[in-house]
């Protein structure tokens, strides 16, 4: 842990009363100089820390710190974690990980190189979302990897439910939007087996717009966070609840039940989009009709030489964007 992270996890401790920046110092076992350069530095992330003369600092606001310690308290299923201050992708950390009897979860406070589908970057400013991975070792075929973004997605709608008390929809197949912002990506990668043909590793991927922070300017007008109040829900709280609901459908998602709800959640349906193919900025005017059984989206064209067919699209062919 940084000493910027370790000063504002002693001055969170004791929100609201004044450390002396000797006594801080002796905490932690570094200089004066060095609480006061860190100090500075948590002011300019935006943490309302106040300094008096031979009172010392202190943290008007409990921070909301995401640590091991305040993660795994509400866990109710088995797994290892793995907090980070910053790291390139959690995606990336995931892969160089070998899950075995359960699964292996990476969770940071930033990225530097965050990614999403397609190879698009993934904004991931500091104290302002949530960013993590979740890597298993499944007992079943690449053709059933869809089925795992979609719980994915459900199990994030769940679990904002439950610490934000807001209700997220889901654009197929893998973004989750509230109050038409989208708030999370999910990115699910495989390491397959070619003499198998079996799935050594699955990396989830889930980046959550917890409060504002600041967007790209080619996202800043689609992009939003969940709540505009920095002290509305706790990101531990919500890593938390991702980790048990994901983990809990899991363990029985062959059976396609969560596919109801995933259905009565995407907003999409029953609507005009347009499905897009890779590099196509227009892409073709369709009706979504339905989610069949194997996840994919049933379509209805609106024009095009396919116009009134009825066909089925699956992830990886278009992205599909609500006209």
């Amino acid at each position: 842990m940084s000493t910027k992270s370790q000063l504002l996890a002693l001055l969170s401790e004791n929100t609201g009363k004044y450390i002396s920046g000797q006594k801080a110092a002796d905490m932690l076992n570094i200089s004066r100089a060095a609480v006061n350069k860190a100090a500075s530095a948590l002011r300019k992330d935006g943490y309302a820390i106040y300094s008096r003369t031979g009172l010392g600092y202190s943290l008007r606001e409990k921070a909301d710190l995401l640590t091991e310690a305040s993660i795994s308290a509400g866990l109710c299923v088995p797994c290892r974690l793995h907090v980070f201050e910053s790291v390139t992708s959690t995606n990336d950390l995931a892969k160089d990980l070998t899950p075995e009897d359960s699964a292996e979860i990476v969770i940071a406070d930033s990225q530097t190189r965050g990614r999403g589908r397609l190879g698009r970057s993934f904004s991931s400013p500091s104290g302002t979302g949530l960013y993590m991975s979740v890597c298993i070792k499944p007992d079943f075929d690449l053709n059933k990897s869809l089925f795992v973004t979609m719980a994915a997605a459900v199990a994030v709608c769940r679990a904002i439910e439950k610490t934000a008390g807001k209700r997220p929809r889901i654009k197929w197949v893998n973004d989750l939007f509230l109050e038409g912002r989208k708030i999370c990506g999910i990115l699910t990668e495989a390491q397959t087996s070619f003499e198998s043909g079996q799935i050594d590793k699955l990396i989830i991927g889930i980046g959550v717009n917890c409060f504002p922070g600041s967007f790209p300017e080619d996202v800043s007008e689609i992009a939003g966070p969940i709540s505009d109040d920095p002290m509305a829900f706790s990101r531990s709280a919500l890593a938390t609840e991702i980790i048990n609901e994901l983990m809990t459908l899991l363990q029985s998602f062959t059976d396609r039940k969560f596919l109801t709800e995933y259905r009565r959640t995407c907003f999409i349906l029953g609507k005009n989009i347009r499905i897009c193919n890779i590099g196509d900025g227009r892409g073709i005017l369709a009706r979504a009709i339905d989610i069949d059984r194997d996840g994919g989206l049933v379509v209805e064209y609106m024009e095009g030489p396919h116009m009134r067919e009825i066909k089925t699209i699956t992830t990886g062919e278009v992205s599909v964007r609500p006209e």
